[in-house]
Formats: structure tokens, sequence, C-alpha cells
């Protein structure tokens, strides 16, 4: 997390920022209980909730209504640390494990990230939501069960979150989260999940530092391999990447505050040095992001779920099972320089394991995956801080290997590709910005031999466009942010659907205007039937 000197600075994110999308002024909220008067409801969503077994359940609280107020204290106040005992009347296998978190805070306060770790690895990353001066309450429930490898007799549990309290900013916030473990029966079966869960620890990334690796060593009957990449850009500008300005654009420009580097990120997953997959990250709003009042009481798509980014490596499972040490890293592919912009993370590798041999063999047969991508920029400068650009990038990626196991010769071919196109227009030194922003993404995995075939495939958009202007008649701001993604795996298929369109105003004349409305659609379908719902918001509260 930032030291309390840049959090302090993000007071200016949504008060007179007259080149919010690309400034540094981007980087803090303003007064939270200033805005829609001293309360607004508790936040929300319209987002399906968990499906949970009606089976026999065992609950166990880790932390009881724990105050989180002085991060950066002495001795800071986070992490939080305790032990997770699994029931003996629950010992497993599960049907599903849940985390449920409550929160609540009072007073004035920004967005505050948190992680949750068990055993060392991380299971949840999470944002808090900025309170109103009579306090607010959320909650969050987390499906477990992938980590369940790690859920083993007693494992530490870490809950951090770094806050900051002074006589300004007054929020403390309390949260209390359990688990529950949930056994199986005839209509909910043990769950399917691997073996075993490998983890890098956290690792930053910046200017300085692109590349993050680890060693690890792999069991020598493994038989599949999936990493799981949490990650997140923080600081001044990395933590709008999606909204910087080409790096050309900026010196053309100096004095002018605009952060550069363009908005495309990738992060190369690496094995031995041999690039092995990319994440391109969604774009994240925190609730203290561009205005707050747009998302009181309804947070953005992502900011109480980051998103957990997964890439399949049983290609590459054969180079793995020699005995010796392996490599595996990430590598981003640029970062602002400001002194507190940083991508932070953790990696997970689910691996699993041939029960019916000691020892499997393998190879990697065919790689064709790009080393790097290098988006291509079209730039029209204005002059006078003013311009319009559009940025695109492309990646197709093929790889396939063998795993000699127990049960046969496996054949794994994972095939994949992903668009990424930035628009936006700038206007008046900063003060008035359209952009639209789409990410497009499939993924398809062949397994064939030692059993039946098994194809899954996954297509994903993650489109996101922003109208915002800052003139003598206050700040309009208008966003459009969706998920859509759609699933197969062995002919089952699951959709998803979510759209969150809000818009706010604000101005300080002669009569203050404090006003937002949002419309948020939760669409999907899959086994258990189709979900929908539907949200509208006022000023705080749900029509």
């Amino acid at each position: 997390m930032p030291a309390p000197s840049t959090l302090r600075r993000r007071a200016a994110r949504a008060f007179g920022a007259a080149v919010l999308a690309l400034a540094a002024v981007l980087t803090g909220g303003g007064p939270a209980h200033a805005d829609f008067g001293d309360d607004y409801h508790d936040p929300f969503t319209a987002a399906k909730p968990l499906t949970r077994p009606d089976t026999r359940s065992c609950t166990v609280e880790v932390m009881h209504e724990r105050a989180f107020r002085a991060g950066y204290g002495n001795p800071p106040d986070t992490p939080y640390t305790a032990t997770l005992t699994v029931p003996p009347a629950c010992a497993g296998p599960w049907s599903m494990v849940v985390l449920d978190l409550h929160g609540s805070v009072a007073g004035r306060q920004y967005d505050r990230l948190f992680t949750v770790r068990v055993g060392g690895v991380e299971v949840l990353l999470s944002s808090t939501p900025e309170p109103s001066k009579q306090g607010i309450e959320w909650s969050l429930a987390r499906d477990l069960t992938r980590y369940a490898p790690v859920l083993t007799g007693t494992q530490p549990f870490e809950f951090d979150l770094a806050n900051v309290t002074d006589e300004t900013y007054t929020g403390v916030f309390v949260i209390s989260a359990s688990v529950t473990f949930y056994t199986p029966s005839a209509a909910w079966p043990a769950a399917r999940t691997a073996d075993r869960v490998l983890t890098s620890g956290p690792f930053a990334l910046d200017r300085s530092r692109l590349t993050a690796a680890r060693e690890y060593s792999f069991p020598p009957n493994l038989e599949a391999l999936t990493a799981e990449l949490y990650v997140r850009g923080g600081g001044a500008c990395e933590e709008f990447a999606y909204a910087s300005a080409p790096e050309e654009f900026v010196r053309a420009n100096p004095g002018r505050g605009y952060c550069g580097q363009g908005p495309f990120r990738e992060l190369r997953l690496a094995v031995d040095g041999r690039v092995a997959g990319a994440v391109w990250p969604y774009p994240v709003i925190y609730t203290g992001g561009w205005d707050p009042l747009l998302w009181r009481p309804t947070p953005g798509l992502f900011a109480f779920e980051l998103p957990a980014y997964r890439l399949d490596l049983t290609p590459y499972v054969g180079l793995l099972l020699d005995g010796r040490p392996h490599t595996v890293s990430i590598t981003l592919n640029q970062a602002e320089q400001q002194s507190n912009d940083s991508w932070t993370g953790q990696l997970n590798l689910f691996a699993d394991l041939d029960e019916g041999s000691a020892r499997t063999t393998g190879a990697l047969t065919r790689h064709q995956v790009a080393a790097a991508v290098e988006p291509v920029t079209a730039l029209t400068d204005l002059g006078g801080g003013s311009g319009d650009w559009t940025v695109t990038a492309r990646r197709q990626d093929l790889a396939e290997g063998w795993v000699q196991t127990s049960h046969g010769r496996v054949r794994t071919e994972v095939s994949s590709s992903q668009d990424f196109r930035s628009t936006q227009r700038l206007r008046e030194e900063g003060a008035a910005l359209k952009l639209a922003n789409q990410l497009s993404q499939s993924w398809t995995t062949h397994r064939r031999g030692g059993g039946p075939q098994r194809v899954e495939t996954v297509t994903e958009s993650v489109p996101l466009t922003v109208d915002y202007r800052y003139g003598t008649d206050g700040q309009r701001t208008a966003m459009v942010m969706g998920r859509h993604r759609t699933e197969t795996l062995d002919g089952v298929r699951r959709t998803l659907d979510h759209t969150y369109a809000p818009t706010a105003r604000r101005s300080d004349g002669a009569t203050p205007v404090r006003t937002a409305t949002a419309v948020e659609t939760y669409r999907s379908t899959g086994p258990e039937g189709p979900y929908s719902r539907t949200v509208s918001t006022r000023d705080g509260w749900p029509l």
C-alpha cells in the first residue's frame, strides 16, 4: 500500500479535477459524507448471490469485529493474523467452502484495499466502500472451494487492510470474517479441486523492477497445472492506466500532470524464461474513483472482488518433471515513473497429480506464444493539451504438450486470442474527455487421451466508456462498464452479462448540486437455471 502522504493526496480526485482522466489528481476521492448529506443506503449489487448447498455445515469465525484504524501506526493494526482450524465435524471433502465478510464504517474515509490469505495463499483481493457520516454496513461472500488443498488442519489466516485515520479522516473499518464448510450429499457431491496449491507470495512491479520470479519444486507425478494471478495497479497513475495518454503526447505537453505510457498493460507469465501466456488487466474503479457519487450505493463491477486471472499451463508440465527447481516469473510491459506507481499481486499455482503413478513424463510439442506485444498508437496532437488517439494491441497464442500418466497419454492444446482497443478524445486542457475501451478475449482448451475428450471454451469482453467534463457549471461524469462472458465445458454452457451505467453531476455554485443515478443489470444462465436482476438508484438510494 502507498505511504500515508500518498493516501492523503487522494483528496483531489473528485473536486477541481480539470485533468481528471490523465493527471495525478485521479488519485483521490472527496470528503465522503458531504456528497448526499449525512447518509446513503448500504452498498449492494444486482450480482447473483452465491448458491449454497443445503447440506450440514460448520462455521468458524476467524475475526470478530476487528477495527482497522492505523495501518501505518506503531505498531500497525494490520495485517490481522489468526488461525483457521477445520472443524472435525466437517473434516472434508466439502461440497463448498465460503468466506463471509461483514464490515461497517462511519464518518469520513477513502476506499482502502485489503487482502485475505490462508496458509500464505491469497484467496481474496478487495476494497472497501467509502462511508457516510451516519455509517454504512456491507457484506461479501467469497467461494473458497478451489482452495480446498490449503484448508487442512490448522492454517494461518491473514487479513491485511491498511487504513489511515486522523482528525479529518475519521472512518474506522470494523470487520468480521467467518469460513463455512459444507459437507457433501447426493445432490451436492464433493467438489473436484486441484491436489496442491503453490504460491509466489506477494510481489511488486514498478518502473525499476518489471519482473518478479520464484523457483518452484513441482511434484514428480504432476499431470496438470493452472496459474491464478491476483494483480492490481496502484499509485497516482497506474491505478488509472486504462485512461493514460501516449508517452509521445505527454512529452509534447509538459507540466500538465498527464499520466503517460498509454492505456495498454500486459503482464506476461513465463516458465523458465519462456513466455507461456499474458494477462491484460481489466479496468477496476474503486468507490472513490473519478467521482464518488458514481458508486453510491452500488459499487463498480470489480471493486469488491478484484479479478483473479487464470492461465492453463498444462502444455508445459512435461518441462517440469525432471526433479529440478523451475522458475515461474511475471513481467510487466511498462509502468509510469511516479515513485508510488506499481503493480502488486500474488501468483497461485494449482497442481493436479496422477495418483496412480509415482512419476509422470511429458513434453512440450508446440509453442507459438508471442514473447511480447507492442501496441500500435495513432495520435493526433491538436496543441494546447488537446488530442485524439487510438491504441490497439492483439495477441494470438498456441501451446500444446503431452503427459504420460497411469491412465494413458494426455495431450493438451491451449489456444487464445486477445484484442485491445482504446480510443480517447481529450479537449480543453483535460477538462473534457471521452474514452472508449474494449478488451475482448477467448480461450480454448482441448484435452485428448487418458479418458473422454474434454473441450473448454471461454469468450469474454470487458468494455468501458467514460464521458467526463469539468467547467464553470461543475463536473459531469457518465460511464458504462460491463463484463460479458460465455463458458462451455463438455457441452455445458454458462453465460454472464453484467452492465453498470452510472452518471454524476456536482456543482459548488450558489446552489450546490450533488446528484447521481445508476442502473445495474446482471443476467446469467447455466445448469442451475437463469438469473436476472436490475437495480436502479438515485442520490444514494434505491428507486
